[in-house]
């Protein structure tokens, strides 16, 4: 009988030792679990934290692939006068179109309309509907994004007991992108790039005197463009401002600082106007007097020099095209063209 107690005895310290391992591992290996599961909820926080950083550092969007510029391989056979666009995207002037309603972006009066295709588009009045197109001709054929857009002579709207509309700018508002945000020219992924400090050079070259940070879009592909989702765009989206003079003596004047810094599409004024006031310490100095002039400071001559070399290789005839895109006439066709080439040449010569 006392043996047999001693078994027993025996046989519950066993299982006792038994269980209080048991116990202990598996509270070791829950304080493990626990702490790995820890760490990696840690990591997680780390990394979105680095995420929103970063989107921080671009406008608001994390994404992988930052774009500002490719490269026109074909930038002598494109085509000017219809640009990115083509001929097939333009709206048709004896198609119907119908108001939908009017835009409240910007200053300029814009409707929005819709035509019997399905598309949809900004109408756009005033002294920039010409200047425009042309412009975004010239920006997309030297490898800059550009808004789709089309000067109309003359068409008639339906609704709101109809009428007609001439000399406006349509621009397409279903081309596929989706808005993400603005950029500064100052705070951007491309500072001190050749592509950012060409695309201030381009701005020089026509005379965009309106270099505000709401003109500077940052884009998306959406899913139905068939283009890389996971692209970020940087562009120029308005380029109304432009092939005019910049300055504008009224703005002295206490009470008018926000009055229009130049002229738009005016072939005299943009072609009497000097383009660069020469070169300090290996930096262009242009006679810019628009709006954020420290935009185009610190331009390097051989950065200026490249965009110059590009724009050199487009030809006479497309210059003229994208002139005609915006619908100005022959003689001022003549002179814009002449004034732009001059200025061109001009940048491929800087020393």
């Amino acid at each position: 009988m006392l043996v047999k107690w001693k078994n027993i005895c025996a046989l519950t310290l066993i299982s006792f030792f038994i269980c209080s391992t048991v116990v202990v591992s598996g509270s070791v290996a829950g304080s493990q679990k626990k702490d790995q599961g820890d760490k990696a909820d840690k990591e997680k926080k780390e990394e979105k934290k680095g995420k929103k950083k970063d989107a921080a550092a671009n406008g608001g969007i994390a994404q992988a692939h930052n774009v500002l510029w490719r490269e026109p391989t074909d930038i002598e056979s494109r085509d000017l006068f219809n640009g990115p666009g083509g001929a097939e995207g333009a709206p048709d002037p004896k198609g119907k179109f119908t108001f939908i309603d009017r835009s409240q972006s910007g200053t300029s009066e814009k409707i929005n309309v819709d035509d019997d295709r399905g598309r949809k588009w900004q109408v756009k009045f005033g002294a920039e509907a010409r200047p425009a197109p042309s412009a975004s001709r010239i920006a997309w054929a030297l490898g800059y994004h550009v808004d789709t857009d089309y000067f109309v002579k003359r068409t008639h709207i339906e609704g709101r007991g109809g009428f007609d509309v001439w000399d406006v700018r349509f621009k397409r508002r279903d081309d596929g992108f989706k808005e993400a945000g603005i950029w500064s020219w100052h705070a951007n992924p491309f500072v001190g790039t050749r592509e950012l400090q060409g695309l201030k050079v381009l701005m020089a070259l026509i005379n965009n005197w309106d270099l505000k940070e709401d003109n500077n879009k940052i884009i998306q592909p959406s899913k139905k463009s068939g283009g890389d989702t996971n692209e970020t765009i940087y562009y120029v989206s308005d380029l109304g401002a432009t092939f005019g003079k910049t300055g504008s003596a009224i703005r002295k004047i206490p009470g008018f600082q926000n009055a229009p810094a130049g002229t738009k599409g005016q072939a005299g004024p943009y072609s009497d106007q000097v383009f660069i006031n020469g070169v300090s310490g290996g930096q262009v100095v242009f006679n810019y007097k628009g709006k954020d002039r420290k935009a185009l400071e610190g331009i390097t001559v051989e950065n200026a020099r490249w965009m110059g070399n590009l724009a050199g290789r487009l030809s006479d005839k497309q210059l003229s095209d994208a002139f005609r895109a915006g619908g100005f006439s022959d003689g001022e066709v003549t002179t814009f063209v002449r004034a732009l080439r001059a200025r061109i040449n001009e940048l491929k010569n800087l020393k």
